[in-house]
């Protein structure tokens, strides 16, 4: 994922970037990109790379390993929690009998705990700063 934005202002170890939204990041939301009032642009924190200054160009990068791995925790893992979930329900719901309703409990309760997982590994990365996309200088 790349992305030109223009910084808006400089803190220690990130920048926050303007960025013109694109109908790609409608729903996306893993640069962590909050919309600005006129809806048409989003404020992104971003690693710096070099000195940039507010009113500078950058490109913003997420390397594509990390945006496949992100995409696969997103739409993926809840997926495989849910059916691993409704598939251990449902043997053990055929050693006790009614297996229908052991596969809905365990598929539901895979889910909430991979969501609950999901929003602390959120929660750990935005901290660590472990997703966050860089800024570059636009002249590299």
């Amino acid at each position: 994922m790349k992305e030109i934005g223009t910084v808006i202002s400089v803190k220690e170890r990130s920048v926050i970037v303007n960025v013109k939204r694109k109908d790609a990041c409608s729903s996306c939301g893993r640069c962590g990109g909050h919309l600005s009032l006129a809806g048409d642009s989003m404020i992104v924190e971003a690693l710096k790379t070099g000195d940039p200054k507010p009113g500078d160009q950058v490109i913003l990068e997420l390397p594509d390993v990390d945006f496949l791995r992100l995409s696969f925790l997103v739409y993926m893992l809840p997926l495989l929690c849910l059916g691993l979930g409704y598939a251990g329900g449902w043997f053990l719901g055929s050693l006790l009998g009614n297996p229908s309703l052991w596969a809905g409990v365990f598929a539901a309760g895979a889910l909430v705990g991979c969501f609950a997982w999901l929003r602390s590994y959120d929660a750990s990365s935005r901290k660590s700063g472990k997703y966050m996309p860089l800024a570059k200088p636009l002249d590299d």
